[in-house]
């Protein structure tokens, strides 16, 4: 049996173990390490298991223990290994400063939203450590000569059978008018700009209206006539550093392009709605000798998609697609889709000046979609 004062004395216990678990907020529980790692980083055994958890000064991390070496760890890429603050907290910062935040305004949203407190010299340590994904600086004090920070990314939520954020960066699309290199993509600003104006909702939100560009049959174009070059870029190493922050699966596409949209200095707009119509496939279809979808003789034929990724750079457009499983998942037939059909919605695009590309955090695969609906000569 237990006294009056055993009770209260557990009960005190509880709430004092309660009290010091909720002073680390939940934003700081690091999800990267919840996942089950691959190998052991120090013999490369398979057989985990879950140790318990390790609390940090600002975060609370799982541990993980290898039956073949018998060994402790956290797995964590580089980038999270000997950090006071969690990643996540990290990179929000460098991100609201990148939307043009002063360093005072930036410490003061991070405090409001995180609950502690950053100086001014970690906050430049942070952004000097990671300036190879802020590319987006040296065009930051443009950008706010033309939007304030709370203006900088318009985002309109679309609903179209699922919700997807579609997002453009204003301050890019301006001084992508004033570039004499890519002035020819003008119409494409105009465009991004215009979307939530005139897209047509109810394309996407008609089940059977049509297909979507993600689910196209590679049929229609001959996939071997293409080279895809393999390579690392400023996308893989932001995927590498953005995705094992994010613990919801569902919101790893989300993160990514908030991130880039803001701190790159080449993606201009995320989830940008692409549709095409009858009249569009038809003209694409005689102009290319290819069939985009199978024909219907009770309803005209539609296809719609979203693009994950739109940047402008080196004199070209680039479409990107996010995928996890990169090296298995080849949507060749379906970025060559949103290539043509960017030609038939921006006025003056042309084939020629658009690469696609899909990529994850190890692999960036680009190719031409112009050589798939090439002629073959002789």
């Amino acid at each position: 049996m237990f006294s009056c004062r055993d009770v209260r004395t557990r009960e005190v216990r509880g709430r004092l173990r309660y009290s010091l678990l909720m002073a680390i907020p939940r934003i700081a529980r690091a999800p990267h390490t919840s996942k089950v790692p691959d190998v052991c980083p120090h013999c490369g055994g398979r057989a985990l298991t879950r140790r318990g958890t390790r609390k940090k000064k600002f975060e609370i991390v799982q541990l993980w223990r290898c039956a073949s070496c018998k060994r402790m760890f956290t797995p964590a890429p580089a980038a999270l290994r000997n950090k006071t603050y969690p990643l996540r907290v990290i990179l929000d910062a460098i991100t609201t400063y990148s939307l043009g935040y002063s360093h005072e305004e930036t410490r003061r949203r991070m405090k409001a939203k995180s609950g502690r407190a950053i100086s001014d010299s970690t906050l430049s340590a942070w952004l000097a450590e990671h300036d190879s994904l802020l590319s987006y600086r040296r065009l930051r004090d443009a950008g706010r000569r033309r939007f304030p920070p709370e203006q900088t990314v318009r985002s309109v939520k679309l609903y179209h059978r699922q919700v997807y954020r579609y997002a453009f960066h204003r301050p890019k699309l301006e001084l992508l008018r004033e570039s004499e290199e890519h002035q020819r993509f003008a119409p494409l600003a105009n465009f991004l700009e215009a979307i939530p104006l005139i897209c047509p909702h109810a394309l996407f939100r008609t089940e059977d209206a049509g297909g979507r560009a993600s689910q196209a049959q590679p049929q229609f174009a001959d996939v071997t006539r293409i080279i895809v070059n393999r390579k690392e870029n400023a996308a893989t190493r932001a995927a590498a550093l953005v995705i094992p922050t994010v613990g919801d699966n569902r919101r790893q596409h989300d993160r990514l392009q908030q991130f880039m949209l803001a701190n790159d200095s080449v993606t201009f707009a995320v989830e940008v709605p692409i549709w095409l119509k009858e009249d569009d496939i038809a003209a694409l279809e005689k102009k290319h000798g290819v069939e985009l979808a199978q024909r219907d003789k009770n309803a005209g034929r539609v296809i719609t998609g979203h693009l994950d990724f739109l940047q402008v750079r080196n004199g070209a457009v680039h479409i990107l697609d996010y995928k996890p499983d990169a090296r298995t998942n080849k949507p060749i037939a379906q970025l060559a889709i949103y290539a043509l059909a960017l030609t038939r919605l921006v006025p003056g695009l042309k084939l020629f000046d658009i690469k696609c590309a899909w990529f994850n955090e190890e692999e960036y695969c680009e190719f031409f979609p112009r050589t798939l609906f090439a002629v073959k000569r002789g």
